[in-house]
């Protein structure tokens, strides 16, 4: 688990170092923000996924890390270096195509290209904060595996506030209002 300075804290000093203005566009920032953190979210879901794929590829050892409750031999098990690398490239090369001034690359010049966000930036936060999470999301995940669990929502195994499904929604106002 990370235990440097918070996302929070790291995104205001960078932004604080680059930006001291105000745009007044509050309203569509607050929209995008919840955007970028539902994506996040989703992003983070899909470790169930994952780390199902993960335990069903190596059952036996999985089970006995799981029997043991062995955290970091789960987070060792999950890990695989070469794949983490290749989707921070990833995350890069899509931050740099999608972010791409493209004014410029209209008009001909042969001037470099410019862009509206950091890629590398972008590929530190995933690597520093959302592979992190994902990877604790699975772990929770294979830890409960075997708990006998019935799954009527996967969302739910990690925090029942959280599901966003249709069902958990109607179930949550049903159990609100009585």
């Amino acid at each position: 688990m990370y235990k440097g300075p918070s996302a929070k804290a790291r995104v205001q000093k960078s932004t604080a170092e680059e930006d001291d203005g105000d745009d007044g566009n509050h309203g569509s920032t607050a929209v995008q923000d919840v955007h970028v953190l539902q994506t996040m979210s989703t992003r983070i879901y899909f470790g169930l996924f994952v780390a199902e794929s993960k335990f069903r590829s190596e059952t036996a050892k999985a089970t006995a890390l799981i029997e043991a409750k062995d955290t970091e031999g789960l987070m060792a098990f999950i890990t695989k270096p070469e794949v983490e690398a290749r989707n921070v490239k990833r995350v890069i090369l899509k931050a740099r195509t999608f972010s791409q001034n493209i004014a410029g690359a209209q008009c001909g010049d042969d001037e470099p290209a410019t862009y509206k966000v950091n890629a590398e930036y972008i590929g530190t936060l995933f690597q520093d904060y959302i592979m992190p999470l994902t990877k604790d999301v699975e772990v929770a995940y294979l830890l409960a595996r075997l708990g006998g669990l019935k799954r009527q929502d996967p969302e739910t195994e990690i925090h029942p506030n959280w599901s966003t499904s249709p069902s958990s929604l109607k179930k949550r106002r049903l159990s609100e209002s009585g």
